[in-house]
């Protein structure tokens, strides 16, 4: 998923840690810093507590010349901040879930401007970027609540700035609509053709969209969080998309891209006939409980189900795979049937499924991803199936109700802290295997199965 949710950030916290307490960094006063190839300075992490910061120029006499991915994330102390005129890129979530943030004054020098840079900036009111910038994430501003127009400090030869709506230099494609600018109707202009990722994402304002006839390319969800949104209008001269029931399609593609938050049922149907349900499209739907999906169905994209009020559901067979973060935080979710035909299960895809009691994995089954079950509190038992090749990094951390889990004999891989923070659990596992050594070596209560025992030794 393209977007940090609360849930994804939090998780993305834990991991931090790990990576940090891992990583050869060096500091000086409250920042964490890496020494780049070129000589020059990173900075990887930010601890202080001031409200208005000045970042350094220089450290150790080395040019600082980028902020890391997340280096000031989650940092509530901060009200404004002044990057210096040494700084070239702003790593992905730089700033993000700073939410106390007013002001961050950009330097001319800055070229790059990664992913979500400012995302959940709840206070950040105004915002000027500099002529030089040429490398535009995804939707800097998300869910930055308060910023009503994004402005350039003179002209700029790859991105222009519209009504306080940004676009890339050749007009084509819309990048971002601020979250905070006000008005309920919106037309997008002729000349688009692309709608780029969580474009219009927590704009509360919005109720009715029109897409223009020459549109051809919506990147996942732009429209999330746009709770007043009841109505995206389609022309009759748009071959690409259609709406129907309250959800926006892609005819050509055969894919749900979004359901709208202007809807407010507890049950949807899926029109059928559709392949594929996109990055995102039912992301933050507590209303929804029910969602029928058709036997058509091959593909699910990142977080499409995510933070969804869902109870239960049925994946059909011929789903091979679940996007990252499918199901993260979908916290009322206690029961998911899963196809005979699933191979891998993405990263995060059921982090938070705080009700999930027990799942039963497809013997298809061949990778377990990064944090997959993060959180699951409620999970009590499990059995891995015998086709089962790896599972990921931090894949059942905090699972904490867990208490067996039986290992197939031909794992080969099992990743850091997949089961950290687990007290009662007991591993069932095969004499020799790769998880009766993972067992030992983390210290874990294990038990041997398939063992036939003759003068109490086993053969």
């Amino acid at each position: 998923m393209k977007r940090l949710s609360g849930y994804l950030a939090a998780l993305l916290s834990v991991f931090l840690l790990f990576q940090t307490c891992m990583a050869e960094n060096l500091t000086f006063e409250n920042f964490t810093y890496t020494i780049l190839a070129d000589g020059n300075i990173e900075i990887v992490r930010y601890t202080g507590d001031e409200e208005y910061l000045i970042i350094p120029e220089q450290i150790e006499d080395r040019p600082v010349i980028s902020i890391g991915v997340s280096a000031f994330s989650h940092n509530e102390q901060l009200k404004q901040v002044r990057v210096p005129e040494t700084v070239t890129a702003l790593g992905n979530y730089a700033f993000a879930e700073c939410t106390n943030i007013q002001a961050v004054l950009l330097p001319e020098s800055l070229v790059t401007l990664g992913d979500l840079v400012f995302q959940g900036d709840v206070k950040l009111e105004s915002i000027t970027l500099p002529k030089r910038i040429a490398a535009i994430g995804i939707n800097p501003f998300d869910r930055c609540d308060l910023l009503s127009e994004i402005t350039f400090s003179d002209n700029n030869p790859y991105y222009s700035s519209d009504d306080g709506i940004l676009f890339d230099r050749r007009n084509t494609k819309l990048i971002a609509y601020p979250s905070g600018k006000t008005g309920s109707e919106y037309t997008i202009p002729e000349w688009i053709t692309e709608i780029d990722y969580a474009a219009f994402s927590e704009n509360k304002y919005l109720k009715e969209i029109t897409l223009s006839d020459a549109l051809m390319t919506i990147n996942g969800n732009p429209f999330c969080g746009c709770l007043g949104l009841t109505d995206i209008h389609v022309s009759i001269f748009n071959r690409i998309f259609e709406m129907h029931s309250g959800a926006l399609y892609n005819t050509h593609e055969r894919e749900l891209i979004a359901y709208l938050w202007g809807t407010d049922t507890e049950s949807f149907t899926v029109q059928s006939g559709i392949t594929s349900i996109g990055q995102e499209a039912f992301y933050k739907h507590p209303e929804l409980k029910e969602i029928k999906l058709p036997g058509t169905l091959t593909k699910v994209g990142d977080a499409a189900f995510a933070e969804c009020g869902l109870t239960s559901i049925k994946l059909p067979e011929g789903v091979i795979s679940l996007g990252n973060n499918t199901f993260i935080g979908s916290t009322d979710l206690k029961k998911v049937i899963l196809p005979s035909s699933l191979t891998w299960i993405g990263r995060y895809a059921f982090s938070e499924c705080t009700a999930l009691e027990s799942i039963s994995l497809p013997k298809a089954l061949d990778s377990i991803g990064e944090g997959a079950f993060y959180h699951c509190t409620s999970l009590k038992e499990l059995k891995l199936p015998e086709n089962l090749r790896s599972i990921g990094e931090f894949a059942f951390l905090e699972c904490s109700s867990l208490t067996s889990v039986e290992f197939p004999d031909h794992l080969y891989s099992i990743g850091r802290g997949a089961f950290y923070g687990i007290e009662n659990l007991t591993a069932i596992v095969s004499p020799g295997s790769l998880a009766e050594k993972w067992a030992i070596q983390s210290d874990v209560k294990y038990t041997l199965k398939n063992v036939t025992y003759l003068n109490d030794q086993f053969i």
